[in-house]
């Protein structure tokens, strides 16, 4: 017999997986951050640069438009708030009654739809008394929609030539 002892396969310790982990989630971040930072060449014309094109005087405006819109928009704000409520207990609610949570999805894009009418038919008064030119620029902010990133732009129309 021998008396060396049997080797027992090499393992890499909890702390040694839990750092290479971590070091990867840091790498991972740091990619992504320099990768954003790639300007988008392709697209780069068709989009606004709102920061350098638009006057302050313009931007106020337009925030300052949203702003008080949102305001006149309490009380449909509350009531949605209201309906995502009612669906969460729906959801919840054992055993699963499926016509209560297609009406708490039907309250809740009922209270979406009055939230967005009252918001536009206050913008729509405010554009009324901007400029012409104020206007475009809200035009243009509207036209890009609510996602800025690159999403929105697959989904928009190839430019025209």
């Amino acid at each position: 017999m021998s008396d060396t002892p049997v080797r027992s396969p090499r393992r890499i310790s909890f702390w040694m997986t839990m750092s290479l982990l971590f070091n990867l989630l840091l790498l991972g971040l740091v990619v992504g951050m320099l990768v954003r930072q790639i300007p988008d060449r392709g697209r780069q014309a068709e989009r606004p640069r709102f920061a350098q094109d638009i006057a302050p005087e313009t931007r106020r405006a337009m925030f300052g438009l949203m702003r008080e819109s949102y305001r006149e928009s309490r009380t449909e704000r509350d009531a949605r708030n209201q309906a995502r409520i009612e669906l969460a207990d729906a959801l919840k609610a054992e055993p699963f009654d499926p016509e209560r949570v297609r009406t708490a999805f039907a309250s809740l894009r009922a209270a979406d739809e009055s939230v967005h009418a009252t918001t536009h038919a206050a913008m729509i008064a405010r554009l009324e008394a901007l400029p012409p030119e104020q206007r475009a620029a809200m035009a243009d902010l509207l036209a890009r929609g609510p996602e800025r990133g690159e999403r929105n732009r697959r989904n928009s129309p190839p430019p025209k030539d």
